[in-house]
């Protein structure tokens, strides 16, 4: 009987090895692809391919070979998503069954369904996209800069006072170390992010040397213009620095100093709403300008939404105080992106090299497009990066697919991805197995100049800190402000925190990508939500530096964790392991390099672990060629560079003896 066959034995799919899908992972469009599909011992009558675009279904019928049952199909000369799966008709019309992807996911291997299953994704990209060279693998930087250091105290209280004299409450903190307001002020009804701690431009500037000296290459700041909060999400003028901060000849001494040490600067760029307490909008008339809620006659009119003037109108997920914009009109685009002196070109003038775009998902996939031409026209290593919270290759918003991440649009996007998997990973919720699928999934499902470039971080100013969640596994999210403020990590807590942290760093600097660290967190500072996330740069954790500045240094001196290939692995429920490696004089881009590989590994649990593993193994993620190298040199050992252990090959194979909480980083040798 058919349904006594052990479909997992006989029927096998695995996007991610070039046997099943050539090429693998994402691919230009107007691409051959061929997908293999094998078979084993069971009577199939016929076998199709099923490739889904949109609402649009394609049937190829698949052909036999001595393995199996093989099918090619081109995909579209436009930018689009595919999905696929494969149908075959058993003995009777009616009897069927589907191989589809794993539950899930969308990429790696699959399985057996008896109804029409979840499928595999193809992502289809721009054949000409390219993202900065600088940029992937390059180390960044966050800093909320009213938080980070304060150097010209004098220049800071005139700003307060210029906020002051504009009629908006301000407190200052005369303790650096204090806990931010979470409380409405004195006489005040409702809290408002309306406290400072003068956190500068300058301060910034004089911690360049700390920066060069860690190894960062992109630092990206959370808003510096001026805004009538701590946080400036809600501009008031987008040509001005905020003059807490500094002034605009601040930011560009900053700009050219940083570049002067090798670092550039991305700032936040805020376009789907202002504030209303905004030259543009001037809800309460602190502005000489005339703004839109004012009259009719504003220039800035048309770039909002009125449903009843001037009292009713369109805001950001219904936040009176951030009146949106709309980004698809004619004298807003003008205005922000094409302009010769566009708020975009003016900032990039000034020393920018690019942008991280708040909220992307509000922003039209058009005028994101109309961003980076500018953005390119004036300098092709300038970067544009995207807030998107979910993945970007399958993001849907208000009910549309959105392409920003198929080659026309974003650079980058920051990963929160990653940063929920190696959360789930390290607090338990899910094993190694996974976490390896999630990996793989990634690697496949984005275009590879993408994904090289993705901003992996593990903290910021709109999540909890990492020390935090590892030490605790709190749900900050079902707890109050109060709670939040009253919250206290053990020192025993603390302890496992650092063990866990030290081992997300490990994987976060092993991937390929960007790792991103959010200031405090190389330091051990903690925090949970908004505000307890943006508390004052204090070190806490002197070991928790050094264990960053070895991972700085790493990445910095091997181009292989820059742009190496990348194959992962999982051992039982509590180990995973990344392998980046040059192989055949080339990496992943094909670029001349010394062959090389190092393999980070990772140990969750709080018990010794040995593992094996296969060096000449078919793997996930990596071709056939680079396997046939593997299986050609002459493997010797694996070597530990934070304690020169070395482990020794046998036949491809090596074991590798793990502490409890260990992450190690091996150099592969061979002759």
């Amino acid at each position: 009987m058919v349904k006594e066959i052990d479909f997992r034995k006989a029927v096998m799919h695995d996007t991610a090895k070039e046997r099943y899908r050539t090429p693998a992972g994402a691919v230009p469009a107007g691409t051959t692809v061929t997908l293999f599909l094998a078979i084993k011992d069971f009577y199939y009558e016929k076998a199709y391919l099923v490739v889904m675009r949109g609402q649009e279904r394609a049937e190829v019928e698949m052909q036999k070979d001595e393995h199996g049952l093989v099918a090619q199909y081109t995909t579209p000369d436009e930018p689009c998503v595919l999905w696929y799966w494969f149908d075959l008709q058993l003995a009777g019309e009616e009897n069927k069954i589907f191989y589809g992807a794993d539950t899930g996911f969308t990429a790696g291997a699959g399985k057996v369904y008896w109804g029409v299953p979840p499928a595999f994704q193809i992502t289809v990209y721009d054949r000409n996209f390219v993202t900065p060279n600088w940029f992937k693998g390059a180390v960044m930087y966050q800093i909320f800069p009213d938080r980070f250091k304060s150097a010209n105290a004098e220049q800071v209280q005139k700003g307060l006072q210029w906020h002051r004299d504009m009629g908006r409450d301000v407190f200052y903190h005369e303790e650096w170390n204090e806990k931010p307001l979470y409380e409405p002020l004195p006489g005040k009804e409702t809290y408002q992010p309306c406290d400072y701690f003068g956190g500068d431009l300058l301060g910034i500037e004089e911690s360049l040397d700390y920066f060069r000296q860690l190894g960062v290459e992109a630092l990206y700041l959370n808003p510096v213009f001026e805004g009538a909060s701590n946080h400036r999400y809600n501009t008031g003028n987008y040509l001005n620095i905020d003059p807490v901060l500094g002034t605009n000849e601040d930011f560009s001494r900053l700009a050219k100093k940083a570049e002067e040490y090798g670092i550039r600067i991305l700032l936040d760029g805020v376009f789907s709403h202002t504030g209303d307490d905004s030259v543009y909008f001037n809800k309460y008339g602190h502005y000489e300008d005339v703004g839109a809620y004012q009259s009719t006659d504003s220039p800035y009119f048309h770039w909002y939404g009125f449903e009843e003037f001037p009292h009713k109108y369109k805001s950001w997920w219904g936040f009176e105080t951030l009146p949106e914009v709309d980004e698809t009109q004619r004298d807003w685009i003008s205005f922000v992106i094409q302009n010769e002196d566009s708020v975009m070109n003016t900032w990039l003038k000034n020393g920018a090299a690019g942008y991280r775009l708040d909220v992307a998902d509000e922003l039209p996939d058009d005028t994101i497009e109309q961003m980076r031409e500018e953005l390119k026209h004036t300098g092709q290593e300038n970067v544009l990066l995207g807030e998107v919270w979910e993945d970007a290759t399958t993001k849907q918003s208000y009910g549309v697919n959105r392409r920003y991440a198929l080659g026309r649009g974003l650079d980058s996007v920051m990963n929160y991805p990653f940063t929920g998997a190696v959360l789930d990973f390290l607090q338990g919720n899910k094993d190694a197995a996974w976490f390896k699928k999630f990996l793989v999934g990634q690697s496949q499902n984005y275009p590879k100049e993408m994904y090289y470039a993705l901003m992996n971080l593990l903290s910021s100013h709109d999540v909890a800190r990492v020390r935090t969640l590892l030490a605790a596994n709190v749900r900050p999210r079902e707890m109050t402000r109060e709670q939040q403020f009253h919250f206290v990590v053990t020192e025993e807590q603390d302890r496992q925190g650092a063990h866990l942290q030290k081992l997300a760093a490990a994987l976060q600097f092993a991937l390929p990508g960007v790792p991103s660290i959010y200031y405090g967190d190389e330091v051990g500072m903690h925090g949970l939500l908004d505000p307890f996330n943006r508390r004052t740069f204090i070190v806490k954790d002197e070991d928790m530096l050094e264990y960053h500045r070895s991972l700085f240094t790493l990445r910095k001196e091997r181009q292989v964790m820059k742009t190496g290939h990348v194959a992962f692995y999982a051992h039982g429920a509590d180990v995973v392991g990344v392998l980046r490696y040059i192989a055949d004089g080339t990496d992943a881009f094909g670029n001349v390099m010394e062959d090389e590989a190092l393999l980070v590994v990772v140990n969750r649990s709080g018990r010794k672990q040995e593992i094996v593993l296969d060096f000449f193994a078919e793997q996930q993620c990596m071709t056939e060629a680079s396997l046939r190298f593997f299986r050609d040199i002459d493997l010797q050992s694996a070597v530990s560079l934070l304690n020169q252990t070395a482990f020794q090959f046998n036949e491809g194979l090596v074991g590798i003896q793990l502490e409890p909480y260990q992450a190690e980083i091996l150099e592969i040798n061979w002759v």
